[in-house]
């Protein structure tokens, strides 16, 4: 706008020169001229034109004035409107800020409080476990052990009994039909087609019974077995090949003994002259017993029962092959009533006996007020505060996880735990010294007053001395009193109650574990019948097997009581024909049979029982697995059943046999061979 103005004033200028100029013009002396007066005229038409385009320039000028005056009223009304919002802004700013540095404030209040927390925090542990600390998988696999122990003793008992009955009877058949033999030899056989037909024979039945073993059992006690595990564990499906090693070793052995006893059996016969071969082989004579020399017992039996005695020692081989097998069998029952003898109440010792509490309650802060807080509710009677962790003892070596428990009073923890030593006495926990359980002094081979090695989960490794040893049934526990522990280790903090509870209904149990549960220091509880029903799952699946096993000795005692009854018949037909000729009776010819079977059922009972009671034990030692003790108890109940069992076969037997004596005849069996 300044340079309009400057320009209207040029002009102005301008325009007043020209009209000088034309004035001076005018009064000149070519005014008159006609020169004159043309630059004259064209000097007034410029000037005039000048002065228009003046007038429009200022013009355009007072517009622009106008125009401008109004731009600068409209951007100083935007500029008040703007100081305005800026004022208002700056207010709010202001606010904003006071609000922000409040919460600043707030928030860095708690950020002091979260780090002050996060100092207090204990530094903080790694802890790397396997799959066998898994408890599932721990469970299965010593489930599996045993499993495996007991295929590992028990099918070696059954095998040689089996054996031992099927070499009895192919010799037996082979020495009755000596007349056979004889006659193939006079026909001019020769004594290795004679022989190899006994073989072959012996070698089909062997084979056919080993392959119809194999296909039955490699799918049968694997299926039972696995189906039921399967009610307690997630498994996967069960493959069951046919395991052709196993089965050639059995059946291997099972050939060597059954085909090579009837290739020594018919040696022996073949070597004899076929006018031998076809005569029966004399009877064994009679000889004097050493009873008959006990006049006063011997004068006062019966003629029969004389004869019985004598037979007894008659016939030795088939006197002790039938007491064997009867004593194996009766010992195979009690085995199996024994070993479920020894972990039927291995729960019931262990939580009614040793540990009496009912729950456990895991705290992490704040023990005193816990208790309080518990001690409030009606269905808790009894709380126990203990330092429970877990550790490893070593010995010469050797590792075995432990569980470590300090009790904050002793005399409160023997209300809930109660410890004995190997002779039943009661135990109280000292301070001098640890108290081991029973299973891991057997596995790290530990005797009281030895010093042992106690590392916990940190890795630091501290020395005790054994006070006891004492009875422990699940888990493996090393007991130490509080002031032996803060003074070898230091300060025990508490981390669990032992609780014992009113009579409660699962309802009011799981109602009052919700209730403890909202306490925020308390991480967790642990009701004891949730573990005593995980470990009577796992060990009632092993009893399941065990009546397996019970149900397999007594198939097997009953076979071999049948089969041995059966070859004594067999051989014996002349002998018991002769006594029917002499006027016998079926009775008294049952009883002459029946009285030797109950004689031999008796004595190779009793040696069963023996054998049964070292072997139960034997195999209990064997099939224990790290985690468990089994009692090693038989009831007297048991040696009962396992009485009842073989004498019910026996009697079975004899009434069965009873057809088989009326079945012989007289004229058949006494007619002369010749």
């Amino acid at each position: 706008m300044a340079q309009a103005e400057q320009l209207i004033a040029n002009a102005e200028n301008e325009i007043t020169q020209n009209e000088a100029s034309l004035e001076a013009l005018k009064q000149s002396d070519q005014a008159s001229t006609e020169e004159g007066q043309i630059q004259i005229a064209q000097m007034e038409q410029a000037i005039n034109a000048a002065k228009a385009e003046l007038e429009t320039r200022k013009q355009e000028l007072e517009n622009s004035r106008l125009s401008a005056n109004n731009e600068i009223n409209n951007s100083q009304a935007q500029i008040n409107s703007a100081k305005a919002e800026l004022e208002t802004a700056r207010q709010e700013l202001e606010t904003a800020k006071q609000e922000y540095d409040t919460k600043i404030a707030d928030a860095q209040a708690k950020i002091d409080e979260a780090q002050q927390e996060i100092d207090e925090i204990e530094k903080n542990k790694w802890y790397i476990q396997t799959r066998d600390d898994n408890t599932g998988i721990a469970s299965i696999i010593q489930a599996i052990e045993s499993i495996q122990n007991l295929a590992t003793v028990f099918p070696i008992v059954f095998y040689a009994i089996a054996v031992l009955t099927s070499l009895t009877s192919m010799t037996r058949m082979i020495e009755e039909e000596r007349t056979e033999i004889g006659t193939l030899k006079a026909l001019g056989y020769s004594n290795t087609s004679i022989l190899f037909k006994y073989m072959n024979y012996a070698s089909i039945a062997c084979i056919l019974g080993g392959l119809i073993g194999m296909s039955i059992c490699f799918y049968l006690f694997p299926t039972i077995i696995w189906n039921t595990y399967g009610l307690l564990y997630k498994v996967p499906d069960l493959m069951t090949p046919f395991r052709i090693d196993n089965g050639i070793i059995g059946l291997g052995i099972a050939f060597i003994c059954i085909v090579g006893a009837t290739f020594v059996v018919c040696i022996r016969e073949l070597k004899e002259m076929p006018a031998n071969l076809m005569r029966p082989r004399a009877p064994k004579a009679g000889k004097r017993v050493l009873l008959e020399k006990i006049k006063i017992i011997w004068d006062h039996i019966s003629f029969s029962k004389k004869v019985t005695v004598r037979n007894l020692f008659r016939y030795k081989k088939k006197s002790l092959m039938t007491i064997i097998g009867i004593a194996g069998c009766t010992a195979l029952i009690l085995v199996g009533f024994g070993i479920r003898d020894s972990i039927t109440q291995i729960v019931e010792k262990q939580y009614e006996t040793i540990h009496t509490y009912d729950s456990m309650i895991y705290v992490k802060n704040d023990v005193e007020g816990v208790v309080e807080n518990l001690k409030q509710n009606s269905e808790i009677t009894n709380i126990v505060k203990v330092t429970a962790e877990t550790g490893e003892i070593e010995k010469n070596g050797d590792k075995k996880a432990i569980n470590i428990i300090v009790p904050e009073n002793t005399q409160e923890f023997e209300t809930v735990c109660k410890l004995y030593d190997l002779n039943s006495q009661e135990v109280h926990l000292e301070d001098n010294g640890i108290i081991i359980t029973e299973k891991i002094a057997e596995l790290l081979n530990i005797q009281e007053g030895e010093e042992i090695t106690l590392i916990l989960s940190e890795g630091q490794e501290y020395k005790f001395k054994v006070q006891k040893i004492v009875k422990n049934y699940i888990n493996h526990y090393a007991y130490i009193s509080k002031a032996t522990y803060n003074q070898i280790i230091g300060q025990a903090d508490i981390n669990v109650l032992w609780v014992n509870l009113q009579d409660l209904t699962k309802e009011e149990e799981d109602e009052l574990i919700a209730k403890i549960l909202q306490n925020e220091n308390i991480t967790s509880v642990t009701m004891l019948e949730t573990m005593i029903e995980t470990v009577d799952d796992m060990l009632g699946a092993l009893d399941y097997i065990i009546v397996i096993l019970i149900l397999s000795s007594a198939i097997l005692a009953f076979t071999v009581l049948y089969n041995l009854a059966t070859i004594n018949i067999s051989e014996r037909k002349r002998e018991l024909a002769t006594l029917k000729v002499l006027g016998f009776y079926d009775r008294e010819v049952d009883a002459y049979i029946s009285r030797e079977s109950i004689i031999f059922t008796i004595i190779g009972t009793i040696i069963g029982l023996v054998v049964g009671y070292f072997l139960t034990h034997f195999i209990i030692t064997t099939c224990e697995t790290e985690g468990f003790r089994f009692i090693r108890q038989i009831k007297p109940i048991s040696y009962v059943y396992a009485i009842a069992i073989t004498a019910a076969f026996s009697f079975i037997v004899n009434f069965i046999i009873h057809f088989t004596l009326k079945k012989i005849n007289m004229i058949e069996s006494l007619k002369s061979i010749e």
